[in-house]
C-alpha cells in the first residue's frame, strides 16, 4: 500500500505540472482481494489524503469497474465539483444475501482523520434497494447526520455527456421522468431509498464537513437486481512560497518538504532559479511545510510552516535565510503557584535566573495563581517564587517545559522566635575588710525624755554593729548608708 501511495503521489504531482485538469486526478485509486462475504481492499486518492483501507461482507461478486462504459459526468452536481470520472475506477458492492433484512456492511478506515472538508463521495444506482451511511469522527463518536454532509439525490444519466449504456433507456437529458433515490437524514446517519423498479444512474452525494476516523455503507436488498457503486474524490489544493537571502535575494536548489499531520512526508521539491516553490496537487488538508537550510545559512525566524488547505490555496509560505548567527529559539514557561492547601497564591514574585544569578524573566501570578514567562530561551535555570509576606521558593526548571509547573509556596511569613526571659542572677555579696576596731565611745548621758522626733537616737552599747551595718550598707546602696548615719551617729 506504501508503494502504491508514493505512486499516487508522483503521478498527481506530474499531473499538475503537465497540465492535465485536477479534477481528473482526484479520484481514488482502488485495490479489491478477497471473496465473497469476505472482502478487503485499499482507496488511495490525491497526495496528503490519509491511507484508507477497507472490508466487506458484500455476497459474490464484488468488483472494480475501470469507469469507460459507467461514469459520472462533469455535468451532474458532483461533476461541478469533481469533474468527470469517466475513465476513473469505482467499487461495485451487493447485499449479504438478496433477501430482506440482509444488508452487507462496508467498512472504510482512515489512517489518520480525513479533513473536514474538500473531499466527498457519491453512492450510485440506489434504485430498488436502501443504502444507510454513518461514520465515526476524530475520537471514535458517531457523527451527525447533518455532518455526513448529504448534497442531494441526482441522476447521472440526466446529463450530457452521460454513458450510453446504462442511460440507453429512460428520458433524454434535461427531461422528466428521471428516477431518484429519496433521503433522510437522521440523528447519527443518511438513508437513501430507492423506489423499487430497476432504472439507471439514481444517486446521492455527500461531502462530510468534519474529519472522519471511519464511514460504513449498510446496503440492504428491496427488489430487482441489487448493486450499488461508490466513487471517492478529492478536491485539489496547491501550497507555494519563495525563499530568499536577507529578504531579497532569491535562493535557486534550495529544498522543501511538505509533511502531512502525522508526520509523513508527503512530497518534496527545490526551489527554481527565481526562488519559488508549489506543491500542486495534493488533497484539502493542514500541512508543514520545512526549509532545509543550506550550510553556511540559518533561518530567519522558524524554519517550518503551518499550510492550512482545507477550504482554498495556501501562497506566501515564504522562509528567509541569512547568513549570520541563528536566533535562538524561544519559549513560553507557564505555571500556577498555590498555597500548601492547594489555593492559588496572587500576586506572588515570579523570577527566572541563570545558573549565575542572571535574570531571564520576570513577572507576578494572576488572580487564579497563574503566571506565563515568555520568550526564554532553551536552558536550564532556577525559578524563584516569592508569596506576599512569605519565603522564596527556588527550584530548578529545564526549558521548554513540557507541561505548565505547578509550584507549592507559603505566603506565610516565618514567625522569629521570642526568646523566654532569664532571671537575672542575683549579685554575690563581697565581703568587707574586717574594720578595725572603734575606740569605745563614752557612754553619753540618756536623753531626756522630752526630746523631739528626728534628735539622735540613743547609743545602744552595742559597739560590733557598726561593721555588720555597714556590710548591708554596700548591698542595699545609699538608702541604707542613710540609716546608718542615723544609728551611728
Amino acid at each position: 500500500m506504501r508503494a502504491a501511495a508514493v505512486a499516487a503521489v508522483t503521478a498527481v504531482l506530474t499531473l499538475a505540472v503537465a497540465g492535465t485538469a485536477q479534477a481528473e486526478a482526484s479520484y481514488g485509486e482502488i485495490t479489491l482481494s478477497g471473496g465473497g462475504g469476505a472482502y478487503s481492499g485499499t482507496v488511495t486518492l490525491a497526495p496528503g489524503f490519509p491511507a484508507t483501507t477497507f472490508t466487506s461482507d458484500s455476497r459474490a461478486s464484488a468488483t472494480v469497474p475501470s469507469g469507460a462504459s459507467n461514469w459520472l459526468s462533469a455535468a451532474t452536481p458532483w461533476g461541478e465539483v469533481f469533474g468527470s470520472s469517466q475513465g476513473r475506477p469505482y467499487l461495485n458492492l451487493r447485499p449479504a444475501a438478496d433477501a430482506a433484512g440482509s444488508p452487507s456492511t462496508t467498512t472504510y478506515v482512515f489512517d489518520t482523520p480525513t479533513p473536514a472538508g474538500g473531499w466527498g463521495f457519491a453512492l450510485g444506482d440506489i434504485d430498488s434497494d436502501i443504502a444507510v451511511v454513518t461514520a465515526t469522527d476524530a475520537d471514535g463518536a458517531p457523527v451527525s447526520g447533518a455532518d455526513l454532509g448529504f448534497e442531494g439525490a441526482f441522476n447521472y444519466c440526466d446529463a450530457s455527456p452521460r454513458p450510453s449504456g446504462v442511460c440507453s433507456s429512460g428520458p433524454p437529458a434535461g427531461g422528466d421522468g428521471f428516477d431518484l433515490p429519496s433521503s433522510s437524514v437522521g440523528a447519527a446517519d443518511v438513508t437513501l431509498t430507492g423506489h423499487g423498479p430497476d432504472t439507471g444512474g439514481a444517486s446521492g452525494w455527500f461531502r462530510p464537513s468534519v474529519a472522519l476516523s471511519s464511514l460504513t455503507i449498510a446496503f440492504e436488498w428491496q427488489t430487482g437486481f441489487p448493486v450499488y457503486h461508490t466513487w471517492f474524490a478529492t478536491e485539489l489544493r496547491a501550497v507555494s512560497g519563495t525563499v530568499t537571502l536577507d529578504g531579497t535575494t532569491p535562493q535557486a536548489g534550495v529544498e522543501i518538504t511538505l509533511t502531512g499531520p502525522s508526520g509523513e512526508v508527503v512530497a518534496t521539491v527545490t526551489t527554481g532559479d527565481d526562488g519559488s516553490y508549489e506543491f500542486a496537487g495534493i488533497a484539502p488538508g493542514d500541512y508543514e511545510v520545512v526549509v532545509t537550510v543550506p550550510d553556511g545559512l540559518t533561518a530567519v525566524g522558524p524554519a517550518d510552516r503551518p499550510a492550512d488547505v482545507v477550504t482554498e490555496d495556501a501562497t506566501g509560505v515564504d522562509f528567509d535565510l541569512t547568513a549570520g548567527e541563528p536566533e535562538p529559539e524561544v519559549f513560553d514557561v507557564p505555571g500556577t503557584v498555590t498555597d500548601p492547601d492547594g489555593e492559588p497564591v496572587p500576586d506572588a514574585d515570579v523570577v527566572l535566573e541563570t545558573p549565575d544569578g542572571g535574570e531571564v524573566a520576570e513577572t507576578t501570578t494572576d488572580e487564579d495563581g497563574d503566571f506565563v514567562l515568555p520568550d526564554v530561551p532553551g536552558g536550564d535555570y532556577q525559578l524563584i517564587v516569592t508569596p506576599p509576606g512569605g519565603s522564596p521558593t527556588e527550584l530548578p526548571v529545564t526549558v521548554p517545559v513540557e507541561e505548565p509547573l505547578e509550584i507549592t509556596a507559603d505566603p506565610a511569613p516565618t514567625p522569629t522566635p521570642t526568646p523566654s526571659p532569664t532571671s537575672s542572677p542575683s549579685p554575690t555579696p563581697t565581703s568587707s575588710p574586717t574594720a578595725e576596731p572603734s575606740p569605745t565611745a563614752s557612754p553619753s548621758p540618756s536623753p531626756s525624755p522630752t526630746d523631739e522626733p528626728g534628735e539622735e537616737l540613743p547609743d545602744t552599747g552595742a559597739g560590733a554593729a557598726t561593721g555588720a551595718v555597714a556590710v548591708l550598707m554596700v548591698a542595699a546602696g545609699a538608702a541604707a548608708f542613710a540609716v546608718r548615719r542615723r544609728v551611728t551617729g
